[in-house]
C-alpha cells in the first residue's frame, strides 16, 4: 500500500489534513483502488482513519462490489475455469449453469443469499434432478470464488444439507444390461440384421458388447487403431462435444482410459468383414479407401457418426426383434458384467473398461452381484432336487 498525508488549508484558512492512498488492486474488476479522506484535525487522526479504512476493506470487502450479482462472479469465475478443463466437460458444466444454476441464482446480489436460501433450491433440484448433488457442487464453486476475493465470508453452499434421492415406492428399477442369454439372443438378432445389409451397425454393437468400450471411443476409432495380426485394439481417442456442442475427437475421459484392448477372432473377423464392405462404400463416394487415418464408424458423408445415431439403431433392433430395453452405454455394463461371471478380476475390468477409479468398477460389481443373487438361489435348489 502507498500512502500519503497531506496538511492543506481550508477556505476559512484553518490548517487541517488529509489522506490519499492506493489500498489495492479488486481482484474482482482488476481496477486499481485508491481512496481520498480530509478534514482530518492532526495527522495522527489522519493515519487512524486510514487504518480504519483497510480493516473494514479485510472485514467487508471493496465497497464497489457489495451490489455484485451472482451472475457477475460467475462471469469472473467461468474465465479462469475453462482454462482448467477440456472442452467437453467445459460445455457439460456450462450446460448445467445455464439450465439450472444461473436461472436459480444468477439473479440475486451474492451477499444476500443464504444458506436457508439455498437448501430450498438444492431441496428442488433433488426433487427433479438425478445430478443434483453435482450441480450443488458447480453452484459452491461460483460462492468460494467470491469468498477468495473477499466479496463474501462464509460460502451458503456448504452448510445445505443433501437430501436423499426420491425413491418411488414400488417402482422397479431399470437394469440396463443383458444376461448371457439376452446377449446371446441380441447377437442372434445382428445375424439377422447383417443379411438385411445393416453391415455398420452389426460391426459396432458387437465391438461394444466384446470389449465394453465407451460409444465415443468406438465412434473416434481409425483403422490405424486395429493390429488385425496381433488381435488388439488401441483405444487413445474419443468423440465429444466442443462448447459450441460441435462434434470433436478430443483426448479419453481419463489417462487410464488410454489402453489396448484384446480381441477374439469372431469379432475381429467381424470387423474385418465391415472393413471390406466400407472401402466398396467409400470408393463408390469417391474417398480414399485404403487412408489408415479413415474412421471406422464415419457418417454417409465420411465424417463423424452423430452420438445420437447408434442409439437409433439399438433402438430400432431391440423393437424388432421385442428384446429387453437397453441403451448402447448398456452394452458396456452388459460386457462389464459378463466379464465377472466369466472369472476376470476386479482389477482386470477396471483396466479392460478404462476406469481411472476402481470404485466404479466395484460399483458395477455390487450392482450385477444384487442383480444375479437370486438366479443363484433358483441354480442352487435346481442343484439339490429339493
Amino acid at each position: 500500500m502507498i500512502a500519503s498525508f497531506l496538511q492543506y488549508k481550508t477556505k476559512a484558512g484553518k490548517k487541517m489534513w488529509m489522506y490519499q492512498a492506493a489500498i489495492g488492486v479488486n481482484p474482482a474488476t482488476g481496477k486499481s483502488i485508491r481512496t481520498t479522506k480530509r478534514g482530518f484535525a492532526t495527522k495522527h487522526e489522519a493515519e487512524a482513519a486510514l487504518r480504519r479504512n483497510l480493516l473494514n476493506v479485510d472485514n467487508h470487502g471493496y465497497s464497489e462490489n457489495r451490489n455484485l450479482k451472482y451472475q457477475d462472479i460467475y462471469e469472473y469465475f467461468i474465465k479462469a475455469y475453462k482454462n482448467t478443463v477440456k472442452e467437453s466437460t467445459l460445455n457439460r458444466v456450462l450446460g448445467l449453469f445455464k439450465h439450472h444454476i444461473l436461472p436459480a441464482l444468477g439473479k440475486y446480489r451474492i451477499k444476500d443469499i443464504s444458506t436457508p436460501m439455498c437448501q430450498n433450491i438444492v431441496n428442488q433440484w433433488a426433487s427433479e434432478l438425478v445430478d443434483f448433488r453435482k450441480i450443488k457442487n458447480y453452484a459452491g464453486l461460483v460462492f468460494k470464488e467470491a469468498k477468495r476475493l473477499k466479496i463474501i465470508y462464509d460460502n451458503p453452499m456448504e452448510l445445505v444439507t443433501l437430501p436423499k434421492p426420491v425413491k418411488k415406492v414400488g417402482s422397479e428399477k431399470f437394469e440396463n444390461f443383458w444376461d448371457k442369454n439376452e446377449l446371446k439372443l441380441f447377437l442372434e438378432c445382428l445375424d439377422k440384421e447383417y443379411e438385411e445389409s445393416n453391415y455398420k451397425a452389426v460391426a459396432l454393437f458387437r465391438l461394444l458388447a466384446f470389449t465394453g468400450m465407451r460409444k465415443g471411443e468406438a465412434l473416434a476409432l481409425t483403422w490405424a487403431d486395429f493390429d488385425f495380426i496381433h488381435k488388439t485394439l488401441a483405444i487413445n481417442k474419443t468423440v465429444t462435444r466442443a462448447v459450441d456442442n460441435k462434434m470433436i475427437v478430443g483426448t479419453p475421459k481419463t489417462p487410464k482410459s488410454i489402453r489396448t484392448l484384446d480381441l477374439d477372432s469372431k469379432t475381429t473377423a467381424i470387423i474385418q468383414r465391415w472393413q471390406k464392405r466400407q472401402r466398396k462404400e467409400l470408393l463408390i463416394l469417391g474417398f480414399n479407401a485404403d487412408n489408415l487415418n479413415q474412421l471406422v464408424f464415419s457418417s454417409n458423408h465420411n465424417g463423424l457418426l452423430t452420438t445420437s445415431k447408434p442409439n437409433k439403431w439399438l433402438d430400432h433392433i431391440i423393437k424388432k426383434y421385442n428384446l429387453k430395453h437397453i441403451g448402447v452405454h448398456g452394452l458396456r455394463h452388459t460386457a462389464a458384467s459378463l466379464f465377472f461371471e466369466s472369472g476376470a478380476t476386479i482389477k482386470q475390468v477396471q483396466e479392460q473398461l478404462g476406469h481411472a477409479d476402481v470404485q466404479t468398477t466395484l460399483n458395477i460389481y455390487t450392482h450385477v452381484t444384487k442383480y444375479t443373487k437370486k438366479q443363484t438361489i433358483n441354480k442352487l435348489s435346481k442343484y439339490l432336487g429339493f
